[in-house]
């Protein structure tokens, strides 16, 4: 039951950095790198949630916890909705068109 949850906490850290991580990066391809809200945070977030980054920093000597991995990107995440509203003058979650 152990070995199922690891795999299933790899499989959400590696769609969150395919989701995140490299749709951020693209948009800021796309849209350029200004204003800061155009793709860094999610990029970020994505970055922070693959499990490549944890094993890579536990093999530097920094043993980060998996949950504070998701943590971590979850607040970068948050933060970036943050500076949309700030920024941007948008609402927090974003509005259905129709």
């Amino acid at each position: 039951m152990r070995t199922l949850g690891i795999l299933l906490a790899r499989l959400v850290g590696w769609a969150w950095f395919l989701v995140a991580g490299v749709g951020g990066l693209m948009l800021l391809i796309h849209q350029g790198p200004w204003p800061i809200t155009n793709g860094w945070f999610a990029m970020f977030s994505g970055i922070s949630a693959c499990p490549l980054t944890g094993s890579l920093l536990r093999k530097r000597g920094a043993a980060i916890p998996g949950y504070v991995q998701f943590v971590a990107a979850l607040l970068i995440m948050v933060a970036g909705r943050i500076a949309v509203v700030v920024v941007l003058h948008r609402p927090f979650l974003p509005q259905r068109s129709g």
